[in-house]
């Protein structure tokens, strides 16, 4: 606990993938205490044209807590 969930464009390197999951980690630990084996983190890669089709229906409206252009 707690997990992160991140899905984005297809396209990156793994080790910008990596520094992406360590940034993510790093944040949670910084700004809620907690220690970082306790953090997991999972990317997921999604092709451009099916992207916002893909993460719509995978978010229910009340779990989005920041919305953006596309993801609403």
């Amino acid at each position: 606990m707690p997990h992160i969930s991140l899905s984005l464009y297809t396209g990156r390197s793994k080790e910008e993938l990596d520094k992406i999951a360590d940034a993510l980690q790093k944040c949670l630990m910084e700004t809620a205490g907690w220690k970082p084996e306790a953090i997991s983190v999972s990317i997921e890669e999604i092709e451009a044209n099916t992207f916002i089709q893909k993460v719509q229906e995978k978010i229910e409206d009340e779990t989005l807590v920041i919305p953006s252009d596309f993801i609403k």
